[in-house]
């Protein structure tokens, strides 16, 4: 039973780590502040609340200066600045950065170890909206990688 848990924590770990760096590697190399395989570094305990905000904050600007730097060859007249104008200053870094705060957040309360009732609730609420803020952060970052994929097709 302990061994389904690990699975059911582990396996959406990894393939959320994947699409990260699925996202870095469709990044031209000169665009990108981080090389994609860094982004595993995630999956070291205690190591992985910190690093987490730098891969955040990485792959958010990385996408920016990919989209910034795509040369305006639009039908309609839309510049590129434009273009990642329009998707934010720095695609997908608001709530990256707000689950990355919620995830620090979750385990400074449950290192606290409190028994009072309202602490388990805290931790509750703390634990959900982390959890629904990681899957917004990777669907956004799965459609700029379905966009950075497109632009090479």
């Amino acid at each position: 039973m302990q061994f389904l848990l690990l699975l059911a924590f582990v396996i959406p770990a990894v393939l959320f780590i994947l699409a990260q760096q699925k996202t870095l590697e469709l990044i031209q190399p000169a665009n990108r502040l981080m090389n994609p395989p860094m982004v595993w570094l995630q999956l070291i305990p205690l190591f992985n609340i910190i690093w987490q905000f730098f891969v955040v904050s990485r792959i958010a600007h990385s996408i920016k200066n990919e989209i910034s730097s795509w040369d305006d060859d639009s039908v309609f007249g839309i510049s590129s600045s434009e273009l990642a104008n329009q998707f934010g200053k720095r695609p997908t870094f608001g709530i990256g950065i707000a689950y990355c705060c919620l995830f620090a957040l979750y385990f400074i309360i449950a290192f606290l170890r409190r028994t009072e009732i309202y602490m388990a609730y805290l931790l509750l609420i703390v634990c959900l909206a982390c959890f629904i803020c990681w899957i917004i952060y990777w669907i956004q970052l799965a459609r700029y990688k379905r966009k950075l994929a497109n632009k090479f097709l």
